[in-house]
């Protein structure tokens, strides 16, 4: 295997920049989420992923940070797979959110982190809580945890909280037929809110904010059949940056009304072709005035009694 070559070397300038810009121009607030995404493609690259919960079940997967509540991507990397990816000691969900987090220079602020169980564990969030950053997430019921919490055998609407320091474990069954919902974090309180334990309600305000920006990308989604992957994860991070100009537009414009967002798509899409179009145009122009009609002379040879046309242009 060639130790130069990456699957994501084609598309990986256009992530550094977008993480550059997104990261200059934006500080997100207090509460942000971490997940993945998937760019549905079936073309043949070594970042192929089979997620069968998502959509597109074949593609190549984002992990992505953003703002709960507004959507804004702040962060994002692409996963190159087993073969190319580093191996730590670390989880790979512990690895996926530290990274993002100092990539994103976001660590020792007092930032909350709000993430599903693939990547929250004891571990990452005793890790977390030396950065100055707290976190919220389920637990898979494989992971580490409170035996209190493990084995919890509760009734309909009742509650487990088990604390050390400043981590705090829940048990929470909904409805009969359901599995108790196991929850850790750094940030919540053992209190009840509309008949649920607080950090549930938490979580559910604040875990969207990576699935809201991937609904909004696919409202106007222009893709195009092609078997190039790069194509397809280039026209998908273009796409993260509409959205993310869009959010900012809503929060800094005077506009009265604001603009919708198809609007705004419109007014960006129209505004670079009017460039492309004057641009091509003088250009056009340029090489049709450079270059002159040639003059075409006919120049007839009789050879051995035959009649010989030549036409020769000047």
């Amino acid at each position: 295997m060639n130790n130069f070559f990456s699957p994501d070397g084609k598309i990986r300038p256009l992530v550094d920049h977008f993480n550059r810009v997104a990261g200059y121009f934006y500080t997100p607030d207090k509460n942000v989420c971490v997940d993945e995404s998937l760019v549905g493609t079936r073309g043949r690259t070594a970042m192929l992923q089979y997620i069968p919960s998502k959509a597109a079940k074949f593609g190549v997967k984002f992990w992505v940070l953003a703002e709960s509540a507004s959507g804004y991507v702040h962060n994002i990397k692409c996963y190159l797979g087993k073969k190319f990816s580093p191996v730590t000691q670390l989880q790979q969900g512990t690895d996926v959110v530290l990274d993002l987090m100092r990539r994103s220079n976001l660590l020792n602020k007092g930032y909350h982190i709000i993430c599903d169980s693939f990547f929250c564990s004891l571990d990452l969030a005793k890790r977390l809580l030396n950065l100055n950053t707290y976190i919220t997430g389920t637990l898979r019921a494989n992971r580490q945890m409170p035996l209190t919490i493990k084995n919890a055998n509760i009734d309909v609407n009742e509650t487990v909280y088990v604390r050390q320091g400043n981590i705090l474990a829940t048990a929470y069954k909904g409805r009969n037929g359901r599995k108790p919902v196991r929850m850790l974090s750094t940030y919540a309180h053992a209190a009840s809110l509309n008949g649920k334990p607080a950090i549930i309600e938490l979580y559910n305000k604040n875990m969207g904010g990576v699935d809201g920006a991937d609904q909004l990308i696919h409202f106007y989604n222009d893709n195009r059949k092609s078997i190039k992957v790069w194509k397809k994860l280039a026209i998908n991070l273009i796409h993260r940056m509409c959205n993310n100009a869009y959010i900012l537009y809503k929060k800094n414009t005077c506009h009265m009304p604001i603009k919708s967002r198809l609007r705004f798509v419109q007014d960006v899409v129209e505004g670079l072709a009017t460039e492309h179009l004057a641009a091509r145009e003088d250009r056009e122009g340029h090489v049709g005035r450079a270059i002159q009609p040639r003059r075409v002379v006919a120049i007839v040879r009789q050879i051995a009694g035959k009649t010989i046309v030549c036409q020769v242009a000047l």
